[in-house]
Parts: structure tokens; sequence; C-alpha cells
């Protein structure tokens, strides 16, 4: 009875450290969500970040989803769920939305695209950005975003059934 105890007080020991030890190294940036970035960046303090967002296409991204010329869109290319439902539309009109990324309930497709589409997800850095901190939020997973091109045509490029051209310098003051 005291080697079972023995054996059972080691497997579970063995167990916990490495479920812990799992947790710390794989653990991965989770995508949070627009209304958690905005806790510090809306108004003039956060700088009017979250307040110009809300007046860009990009906010409105997965609305348009919901309109009949996005419908018609899903039907015309053989979709087999409607656009709000279709991971054909949802990869460029809702950020983090995907199973297969990280994502906290927080993070909601109707958002469209928010500020971890350029910046990453950021549940490590959320806490760890800002004027004095830029460094600490890098080498938690924040990315800066503004001057990467590539970002921008992961969906903006022909692919897209709506796609009328992209050009960074005049397109980015949009934004």
């Amino acid at each position: 009875m005291k080697q079972f105890k023995s054996l059972t007080l080691i497997l579970f020991s063995f167990f916990f450290i490495c479920s812990f030890s799992a947790e710390l190294f794989s653990q991965e940036n989770k995508f949070i969500g627009v209304k958690v970035c905005s806790a510090c960046h809306k108004g003039e303090k956060g700088k009017m970040i979250y307040d110009k967002w809300l007046k860009t296409k990009h906010a409105e991204a997965y609305k348009t989803l919901e309109n009949e010329k996005s419908k018609e869109i899903a039907k015309k290319k053989g979709l087999k769920k409607p656009p709000t439902e279709s991971e054909e539309c949802l990869k460029c009109h809702a950020t983090g939305y995907f199973e297969k990324d990280q994502r906290l309930a927080s993070n909601k497709k109707e958002d469209g695209i928010t500020c971890e589409a350029c910046h990453g997800p950021g549940s490590s850095y959320k806490t760890g950005h800002g004027k004095d901190k830029k460094d600490e939020g890098i080498k938690k997973g924040l990315v800066l975003g503004k001057g990467d091109e590539k970002i921008c045509k992961i969906c903006h490029n022909p692919e897209s059934p709506t796609f009328a051209g992209f050009n960074y310098k005049k397109d980015w003051e949009k934004v």
C-alpha cells in the first residue's frame, strides 16, 4: 500500500510538473478583442486610437457580410454557408475568429478587422506596451504594423471578389 501511495505521488508530481512546464513554454498569445484594447486606447488619454478606428471600414468589415451584395457573392462562389459564417469570408472580415487561432471570449467576429489584425494577438502584451514600454511589448508579441505592406495584402489582394486594387501609401491614410 505504501508503494502504491509513493508511485501515485510520483506520477501526480510528474504530471503536474509536465503540465505546468507545457503551460509556461507553449503559451501562445490569444486574440483578446477590440473592447479590451479600447480600455486604454480611447478618448484623449488613448490618443483617440479606438475612436478613429470606429470610423474606418475595418470596423464595419463584418457588417458588410450581412448585406445583399455579400450574400450574392457567396452564392456565386458556391459557398455552403452564409458570408457571416463562411471561413472564406471571415478570414478577411473578422480578426482572429477561427478555432485554429487562439482567442478569448472577448474577441467577437462582429467587431470586424480590429487592432490585432495589424498588431498581433494581444493577450501577452496588453499590459506591457505603451510609450515607454514599446520594446517590452515587442518581446511579448506586439507587432508594430505600420510600414508593413505585407500585413495589409493578406486581405487586400486579387483573391478578394471585390478587389479593386491596393495602393499602400494612399490607402494607409484611410486607416
